[in-house]
């Protein structure tokens, strides 16, 4: 059987969904990668930047999987997004992965 993670979702009222953990630390790490070289970033550039990233070392939709990721991490308090402003940040929170 394969190892999952239940993400969360930043808005109490939605649900987040089950993820294949290997692939949810990947995109994860990636998240990382990407915002951690900048003070800011727009989540479609991020997006964007984590694909690139992670192209050929994983199947599936990189996109699908860097958004609930980051839903994941912001409802975590990792991930700061200013959605009038259209930023994303890390917030300086240790990268260290949920445990379930």
């Amino acid at each position: 059987m394969t190892d999952k993670i239940k993400t969360l979702h930043p808005d109490p009222a939605k649900k987040g969904v089950n993820i294949n953990r290997a692939k949810y630390d990947l995109v994860r790490s990636g998240i990382f990668d990407v915002l951690g070289a900048t003070e800011k970033m727009k989540p479609m550039k991020m997006f964007e930047g984590v694909a690139d990233h992670l192209r050929g070392q994983m199947d599936g939709s990189i996109a699908w999987y860097a958004v609930s990721v980051k839903l994941d991490m912001e409802a975590r308090g990792e991930i700061e997004h200013d959605r009038k402003k259209g930023f994303c940040w890390l917030t300086g929170k240790s990268p260290n992965p949920p445990v379930d």
